[in-house]
């Protein structure tokens, strides 16, 4: 764990201490209840709490300092009084990151940001082999300065950040902490459209993140994003992975990276034709189309970052989704597809995709449907176009949850009568029932608002609790 001088938070913030620190500066924190002993507590002020009220907790609970917008006279804690404690704290991470020299990884888009940071994470060595990864879901305005705060020039080789965003404006902090040496953009898709203003603008804002790589950095992203402005556009160094079952065209562009994906009933085969020839082939567990193209990704920054293909091979061994994440388990006899955490259209439609594809024909289907946020105005659209797609079977059965699951029905009885196999639930505890009594596949998928992990039973709900 790095520790800060006082002198140095002073110039970086700007602000005024009212007594010098004499314990080490050891990272910062926000919650008094999970502060460590040396911390420095940021008090930050929302619309629900002032963190200044519990200044006292943070002394009491150890801390060496606090970086504040107004002082507590009464209190023996040293504290760091600036303008604003947020983009104080900001700026400290800033020029903290600018003390490492190993390769920053930022990773943003608009579905497959935390896999794809885990799978690269995993390439690029892991925890033991020095990397610094986003833990959880830190990738926000506090969550990133909150892990670039834990970077260490004396241990880490690199570092991997993902950056996640909901409205406009929210990315240009984020790249500003992270100054990237290399961008990655999993894809561009419906998602927080109802604030960002429709697909150019999740478009624009996602760009920002590759647009802010230092001169020598590369931006990585799918040939999909180039159907933007903001891609297309873009001046920087890239590298633009397209699929194609051509993998060396004689009039490849420079920056243009080919790559296929070969899908087998247990495991997914990816091939890139990145360096001399002959292209480079890995496998991998079983995936989506989506998440094979992710892997591509990662794939190709860890061989630009040095890393042997044979070594990524290996590291590939130990690949396993996150909890609940796109996860695909076996329990009870039965099939289960598993993503509590995110749905937007274009992911649901690659999970459903795989999960038709790998489910036994001869099994009855179960689906449980979480509905899709901060769609905008084509939301409605959106849902109904999900419930087409389901293509209900005579012995399959769908439970659906959310404010359009009306949509989502109606969108399966467009396709035949199938009332008798639909059924819009309000309580868990009905998905919880089902599931558990249910013998055949079963694909479970929602926006995070719905946590429908909380609706699983025995060994599964045992160990979602944990993950």
């Amino acid at each position: 764990m790095p520790t800060f001088a006082p002198a140095q938070l002073a110039s970086w913030t700007g602000g005024r201490w009212t007594a010098q620190p004499e314990a080490a500066l050891a990272g910062f924190t926000m919650d008094t209840r999970q502060l460590r002993t040396g911390q420095v507590f940021v008090a930050l002020k929302t619309a629900k709490r002032d963190g200044h009220e519990f200044l006292p907790a943070a002394q009491a609970a150890g801390a060496s300092a606090a970086l504040v917008a107004v002082a507590n006279p009464a209190l023996s804690l040293p504290q760091l009084v600036v303008a604003d404690p947020l983009a104080a704290f900001q700026a400290i991470a800033r020029e903290h990151r600018r003390t490492f020299r190993g390769p920053v990884i930022g990773i943003s888009g608009s579905a497959g940001k935390t896999s794809t940071k885990n799978l690269l994470a995993l390439l690029l060595g892991g925890e033991a082999g020095g990397v610094l990864a986003t833990e959880g879901n830190l990738n926000n305005h506090l969550g990133v300065p909150l892990t670039l705060t834990r970077l260490d020039p004396a241990s880490h080789q690199f570092a991997v950040i993902e950056a996640g965003i909901s409205g406009p404006g929210d990315m240009k902090p984020l790249a500003d902490m992270i100054e990237p040496d290399l961008a990655l953009i999993t894809l561009i898709a419906a998602a927080h459209t109802q604030e960002l203003g429709g697909l150019e603008g999740v478009a624009r804002e996602k760009a920002v993140l590759p647009a802010a790589i230092h001169p020598k950095g590369v931006a990585i992203f799918s040939k999909q994003c180039t159907q933007f402005a903001a891609f297309r556009d873009m001046f920087v160094n890239q590298l633009v992975l397209e699929c194609s079952t051509l993998l060396r065209p004689a009039t490849q562009p420079r920056h243009t990276i080919h790559f296929n994906v070969l899908q087998h009933p247990a495991e997914t085969v990816i091939v890139i034709a990145y360096g001399p020839p002959p292209p480079v082939m890995f496998k991998l567990p079983r995936m989506t189309d989506g998440m094979a193209q992710n892997a591509a990704l990662a794939l190709t920054a860890a061989i630009h970052l040095g890393v042997a293909p044979a070594l990524l091979q290996s590291r590939l061994a130990g690949w396993t989704p996150a909890p609940l994440r796109g996860e695909i388990r076996h329990e009870a006899g039965r099939l289960l597809y598993l993503d509590c955490y995110n749905a937007n259209p274009a992911s649901m439609a690659d999970a459903l995709v795989m999960f038709q594809a790998i489910a036994p024909v001869s099994e009855p289907r179960l689906y449980v449907i979480g509905c899709m946020e901060e769609l905008g105005v084509e939301a409605a659209m959106y849902h109904r176009a999900l419930g087409r797609s389901l293509n209900l079977r005579e012995s399959d059965r769908l439970l659906v949850t959310g404010v359009l699951a009306n949509e989502v029905c109606a969108g399966v009885l467009d396709q035949g009568d199938f009332r008798r196999q639909i059924q819009i639930v309000s309580a868990l505890e009905t998905i919880a029932g089902v599931f558990a009594e249910w013998r055949g596949a079963v694909f479970v998928k929602g926006s995070r608002r719905y946590q429908l992990e909380q609706a699983l039973t025995g060994a599964v709900a045992r160990e979602a609790i944990h993950a």
